[in-house]
This record gives structure tokens, C-alpha cells and sequence, in this order.
């Protein structure tokens, strides 16, 4: 998934604001390293992503000839690879 820096700038905003108001929750010193925090998960959890992405197309190039002739659904395999691979790297899409 990608996101502009400007939407990743909001969508962080917007999960400070929540933290701020749970009261369990006791952001209120330091907000600016926090918000930078939140931002750079963001931008971490894209780049993993991406690169789960990467691999699976490179999994899909090598195996094309042995997926056109088994007549596999390539989006459904795409889909499924990308959940195995995020599994074994403990990442929740």
C-alpha cells in the first residue's frame, strides 16, 4: 500500500489525537517524538509490505511456466503467498 508522506503525516495526527484522549493513555510530554514515532511505524510497516510484495513476484516469475500450466488463478495465488510469507515474518497485514 502506498501512502503520501502528507497522508502518513495525517493518518499519524489522527492516531496521536486518539492516544491522547484514552485515558489509559498519558502521551501528553514529548507529543512531537511520539507523533514521529507512529510516523516512522508507518513508513516501516509499508516498506516490510513492499517487500513481502517483492518476494511473491519474484516467487510468481519463477514459477510461471508451472502456473500457466496448472491454469492457476494468479490473483488468488498472489494472495495467498503474500499471507504465507507475512505469516513466517510474523507480519500482520
Amino acid at each position: 500500500m502506498r501512502l503520501s508522506n502528507r497522508k502518513i503525516e495525517h493518518l499519524g495526527k489522527r492516531i496521536l489525537k486518539l492516544m491522547q484522549e484514552d485515558p489509559r493513555l498519558h502521551p501528553a510530554a514529548n507529543t512531537d517524538l511520539v507523533l514521529r514515532a507512529i510516523e516512522d511505524a508507518m513508513v516501516d510497516n509499508m516498506r516490510t509490505e513492499d517487500e513481502i510484495d517483492q518476494e511473491v513476484e519474484k516467487l510468481l516469475a519463477e514459477n510461471v511456466n508451472e502456473i500457466r500450466a496448472m491454469e492457476m488463478d494468479v490473483g488468488a495465488l498472489r494472495a495467498k503467498m503474500k499471507r504465507e510469507l507475512a505469516r513466517k515474518k510474523r507480519f500482520v497485514l
